[in-house]
């Protein structure tokens, strides 16, 4: 059953209108830019590009034997693959994110289709607009890992993002959730696609701000999914609703602090000093995001 809002939680004057190729930001009281409501590109072969991609997420679906399934995991109930680079979990090392080895090269084939690669890409550049300091620490920190280890494989070349889950729905609903092995201060990137009426259904909710957010089939945001706890709305019978997120696990920045190994490896004044400033560091990361005068600028 989807997620609905009571008006007394989320009084409608906390309602934000469709996006569309017009971005959004969300600002704290400090003028720190905190999330991007990344809208679209103004270009008319994007409608196709994205209508096509969820062609492939459905075919992908299908292909790998995910129809029909009850698929309940934390977030939800849908169909997802995972592609990229990831640490956590008890992982000692970074890794590659793998489907099970039937599914490995349908899902390979998903990644690299070029309107797939357009989505991921797309949501790069916008990162890089919206918060040029947070996406050259994500750039640096994957250049790292990936200079260190050849057999790690990124999602698109230049792509700052680690990770990507590709939710194949057919309904993709998400509970009320934190990313939290996701870096803190970091940002998620959300990218709808499907045939729904984002009026009625499929908004998302920004529960810690109160808001409701009506995301349509196209667009993207950015959210800092980590500390925002966030959910979706349900979509009308017969309609059809996919994502796509790119993020990073949080244990990726630890890897390259620890210089590459594990916390619990370092010796005892080195593993003092990370386990002591970690509010230095969330200090620093808060720093990272963009302010209205930089971007004005």
């Amino acid at each position: 059953m989807g997620w609905q809002v009571r008006r007394y939680l989320l009084p409608l004057s906390n309602v934000l209108t469709r996006l569309d190729s017009t971005p959004r930001l969300l600002v704290d009281c400090d003028n720190v830019v905190v999330g991007v409501l990344a809208g679209r590109p103004r270009d008319t072969s994007w409608d196709i590009a994205v209508q096509e991609a969820a062609e492939l997420l459905v075919e992908t679906r299908r292909r790998c034997s995910m129809d029909g399934h009850c698929h309940i995991h934390r977030r939800g109930t849908y169909a997802a693959v995972h592609v990229g680079i990831s640490m956590g979990g008890g992982q000692t090392r970074p890794s590659n994110l793998h489907s099970d080895p039937d599914k490995q090269p349908v899902v390979d084939e998903l990644l690299a289709d070029r309107r797939i690669q357009r989505i991921l890409n797309f949501a790069n550049q916008a990162f890089e607009v919206y918060a040029p300091n947070l996406h050259r620490y994500y750039k640096d920190n994957l250049d790292h890992i990936c200079q260190s280890d050849p057999s790690l494989q990124r999602n698109s070349p230049q792509n700052s993002f680690a990770a990507a889950t590709f939710n194949l729905g057919p309904h993709t609903v998400t509970r009320p959730h934190l990313d939290y092995l996701n870096l803190p201060w970091g940002w998620c990137a959300i990218t709808a696609l499907g045939t729904f009426d984002h009026t009625k259904g499929g908004q998302i909710v920004l529960w810690n701000i109160k808001k409701v957010i009506e995301f349509p089939s196209t667009a993207t945001i950015f959210i800092p999914s980590a500390i925002f706890e966030h959910f979706n709305l349900n979509v009308q019978p017969g309609e059809q609703r996919l994502s796509i997120t790119q993020y990073t696990a949080g244990a990726l920045f630890r890897w390259v602090e620890s210089g590459c190994c594990l916390l619990r490896h370092l010796d005892g004044a080195a593993r003092a000093n990370l386990e002591n400033t970690g509010h230095l560091r969330w200090e620093n990361g808060v720093a990272m995001l963009s302010t209205l005068d930089m971007l004005i600028r």
